[in-house]
């Protein structure tokens, strides 16, 4: 009969040693924008002083890489349970932090840094675990996968999809430890960024009549936009498993002009689409790329052949939606001990990527909560870290 994981530490000794390994890992500064390498060789060498072997898998400039390491009876490229979490974090400028927000602080309840919930406390639960396993009484192996510029459109994880791939049929399921406060999910909103670029020619305004004027052609497109959402709102297509049961188009962030007695030259607008399961990011943003670079381009170009539209996509996060009746969906929620039903939520993941693309079986549970993520003085409480080592342990694999 197959039992929790074995590990040398004692449940006590255990915690403290996944403190010490997470004030590490929210010590090196891993914002999207930084490499990542410093804590995948800490990692690295967490790993192979258990025996475990790394495998890094680079970005174009060999300034990132992702990690793929498994422990135990791994043979014929037998992948078994994957834990999987993204290295870097967001920016945390412009935000009032009381202390160095790359210095864990440690108080009664709580853990204090940037990342503690998104996402280093789970990977410092399952490093943890993974330095300390005894391999030989492991039946089932453990993988864990690290990725790199999850918060910037899951850069790192598409560059695994293809080795993900090569999984299927030895791999029964992956945990994606991003706060859920250990609640398990099955399904979340597919997520899209991107800009629309207007160009014209900068004038004195006594002639604004004459002007294509960017930020009015800008303005025509975030009216289909809100015009779209009111459809979303009211015609759907709805997915009531979400609290927002519709798709949204969120104008994020508008740049251009200089003064009033200026025809502007330039207006950006960056906006993102949310979409519930089967209602595809791409066809909804496709509306607004074409309003854009046809009618509203076209009607610039008749005041100026300087006048131009461009349309860039800048990070995509497919939806995620596993039936909660899997097989692996009920294996998780029986080793964890899960009572409520498994979860939707808003916010997205690499999971769409893992079981969308990689066809890796793939549920979200993570310590922390998402309210806690992305603030000043972000934290995870002690008590969802101790409770994260206990249910990862739990999983029958020794």
């Amino acid at each position: 009969m197959s039992s929790g994981i074995p590990v040398r530490l004692s449940g006590k000794d255990l915690y403290a040693h996944m403190l010490a390994i997470l004030e590490r890992l929210v010590g090196i500064d891993t914002t999207s924008h930084r490499s990542n390498l410093e804590l995948i060789h800490y990692v690295q060498d967490l790993l192979s002083g258990n025996g475990i072997t790394s495998h890094l898998h680079w970005n174009e400039e060999h300034t990132k890489a992702n990690l793929v390491a498994t422990a135990g009876p791994a043979a014929d490229g037998d992948r078994g349970i994957v834990w999987s979490g993204h290295t870097d974090v967001v920016p945390v400028e412009g935000q009032a932090w009381s202390a160095d927000p790359f210095a864990l602080r440690v108080t009664d309840t709580v853990a204090i840094g940037r990342g503690t919930a998104d996402m280093k406390g789970f990977i410092a639960c399952c490093l943890a675990i993974l330095t300390q396993v005894e391999h030989e009484r492991l039946t089932t192996p453990l993988t864990l996968m690290l990725t790199y510029e999850e918060e910037i459109g899951c850069v790192g994880a598409r560059r695994l999809v293809e080795e993900m791939r090569t999984w299927e049929g030895k791999v029964k399921g992956c945990i994606v430890g991003e706060p859920t406060g250990l609640r398990v999910v099955v399904g979340h909103k597919g997520k899209q960024n991107h800009r629309l670029t207007f160009d014209g020619e900068p004038k004195h305004a006594a002639l604004a009549p004459l002007m294509p004027n960017p930020i009015a052609a800008a303005a025509a497109v975030i009216g289909r936009a809100t015009a779209l959402n009111e459809t979303f709102r009211t015609t759907g297509p709805h997915d009531e498993r979400f609290d927002i049961s519709h798709s949204w188009i969120n104008i994020g962030r508008i740049e251009g002009g200089v003064k009033p007695n200026i025809v502007p030259q330039h207006c950006s607008v960056e906006y993102e689409v949310r979409s519930v399961p089967g209602h595809d990011c791409d066809s909804i943003a496709s509306e607004l790329t074409r309003l854009a670079t046809g009618e509203v381009q076209e009607d610039m170009r008749a005041k100026s052949g300087l006048a131009e539209v461009r349309a860039e996509r800048l990070s995509d996060t497919p939806s995620f939606s596993i039936d909660p009746a899997h097989e692996f969906v009920a294996f998780v929620q029986k080793a964890f001990g899960a009572a409520d039903e498994p979860q939707f939520v808003p916010f997205g993941t690499e999971a769409g990527l893992i079981w969308g693309h990689g066809r890796i079986p793939a549920v979200v549970c993570g310590p922390g909560f998402i309210t806690e993520a992305h603030v000043a003085d972000e934290f995870v409480s002690l008590d969802q870290l101790q409770q994260c080592l206990d249910h990862l342990r739990s999983l029958p694999l020794g």
